[in-house]
């Protein structure tokens, strides 16, 4: 326990020292995205709030798990996952905002600029922003337009891919074929576990990518889940996990204090994509699937409500809310900002709770 505290005091010193320095740097170069056009009048401040505040945190996490973290056994996957779902986020970040941030005069000019060898630092660049090149080039030739970032079918495509690794390397390499079931323990279904998992994969995945953007939810509703994920490790002997969870939550406080009301910095898909795989990668390891799914209903619920009420209209022409995802809704209907972030976080701190005590069934 004293170990896991250390983690957490480590990860939170280095990410509230680097959270100031990386939010100056991504203001002085214009690194924000737009706001919805049809959302609430009152997100039109935010047009122009960084974005990308992800980055730091999954850094601090990997470079003190591997570093600190004596266990590679059980840290080495959920960190290898993290990291392909980050690196999947940063791209697509990256491509919504570099045409519209200070980002290409940077390193096309002003970094360069410092240097005494400018053909050699130019040289690196073009080759490690190749693959995007060739990636958007690919896109642009079978008639994807990348102007605004990647299509979904594009996300699709490589959430596939990642979530099939989770997938192969769960089934396949460590022989797992059950599900854990409350009351009941583990249920084998053989063969439909790697298509289970992939589903699970991609649902939080993406369920978590709905909720940043309003001031504090995504981050408050990270850091209550990851506190419940850090319990259920401790409780369920997984000493490493807990200890790389109890970094998470050092390393999630700085970054929520930058990101409520109002918001300096949001996690960007970068930040919500290494939340996703995380914490399902984590429910897989744990064998808690179903629990970790009710630690971070109010993530899912959030979630789905947008497809939702996309299949809604399809079909029927009628709106299930006013507007999604679900917190949107509630602005529409005349709450304030804080007020559904606060309602939120008391309704995630509930199901944190309900979600631990099943774990332990």
């Amino acid at each position: 326990m004293h170990a896991q505290l250390l983690y957490l005091l480590l990860s939170l010193v280095l990410t509230a020292v680097l959270y100031p320095v990386w939010i100056n740097f991504v203001y002085k170069y214009h690194m924000g995205e737009e706001v919805r056009g049809d959302g609430p009048k009152s997100h039109i401040k935010k047009r122009g709030t960084p974005t990308m505040g992800g980055l730091v945190f999954i850094v601090t996490v990997a470079v003190i798990t591997f570093i600190f973290n004596p266990s590679r056994t059980q840290t080495l996957f959920p960190i290898l996952v993290a990291s392909m779902a980050g690196l999947f986020g940063l791209l697509e970040d990256f491509g919504k905002i570099y045409k519209t941030s200070g980002l290409k005069t940077y390193f096309g000019n002003t970094l360069f600029k410092r240097s005494f060898s400018a053909k050699i630092f130019t040289g690196i660049y073009s080759v490690l922003t190749a693959p995007w090149r060739w990636f958007k080039e690919f896109w642009r030739v079978v008639g994807s337009s990348t102007d605004v970032g990647m299509q979904t079918y594009q996300k699709f495509l490589i959430q596939g891919f990642i979530a099939g690794f989770v997938s192969y390397w769960a089934y396949f390499k460590l022989g797992w074929d059950y599900i854990w079931f409350p009351l009941v323990g583990n249920v084998h279904i053989g063969w439909a576990y790697p298509i289970v998992i992939f589903l699970l994969f991609i649902a939080v995945l993406n369920s978590i990518a709905f909720s940043d953007g309003l001031d504090g939810l995504a981050g408050g509703l990270a850091l209550i889940s990851f506190i419940a994920l850090w319990a259920m490790a401790s409780k369920l002997e997984y000493n490493s996990l807990a200890a790389f969870c109890a970094t998470f939550v050092g390393a999630l406080l700085p970054f929520l204090y930058f990101n409520v009301n109002p918001a300096r910095i949001f996690m960007g898909n970068v930040g919500s994509h290494v939340l996703g795989a995380t914490i399902a990668v984590l429910g897989v390891v744990m064998h808690r699937e179903v629990a970790v799914l009710i630690v971070i209903m109010v993530f899912m619920v959030d979630g789905i409500s947008s497809p939702l009420q996309q299949l809604s209209v399809k079909l029927s022409g009628k709106r299930l809310l006013r507007m999604a995802p679900l917190h949107h809704h509630f602005e529409i209907l005349g709450w304030h900002e804080t007020k559904v972030t606060m309602r939120f976080w008391l309704a995630s701190a509930f199901f944190a709770i309900l979600g631990l005590f099943i774990s332990l069934l």
